[in-house]
């Protein structure tokens, strides 16, 4: 996977979170199929879930944090 793209979130606390988004590379046969699939992290390694572009859910502690 590589990393595309890097962000800043909170959390409804206040509390600061770096998020990382990884993207696994497509086969260069299929450069006509859509991009590869988007994975979302934590710096520190935890997972997210994407509800929508700007929120996310840690999966360990089920907090919504928000892209600032």
């Amino acid at each position: 996977m590589d990393l595309v793209e890097k962000f800043d979130a909170k959390g409804k606390t206040g509390a600061a979170y770096h998020v990382e988004v990884y993207q696994t590379p497509i086969e260069e046969a299929d450069k006509t199929a859509p991009e590869g699939l988007k994975t979302y992290k934590l710096n520190d390694g935890r997972a997210l879930d994407p509800l929508s572009d700007a929120k996310f859910k840690i999966v360990q502690t089920g907090e919504k944090i928000y892209r600032v």
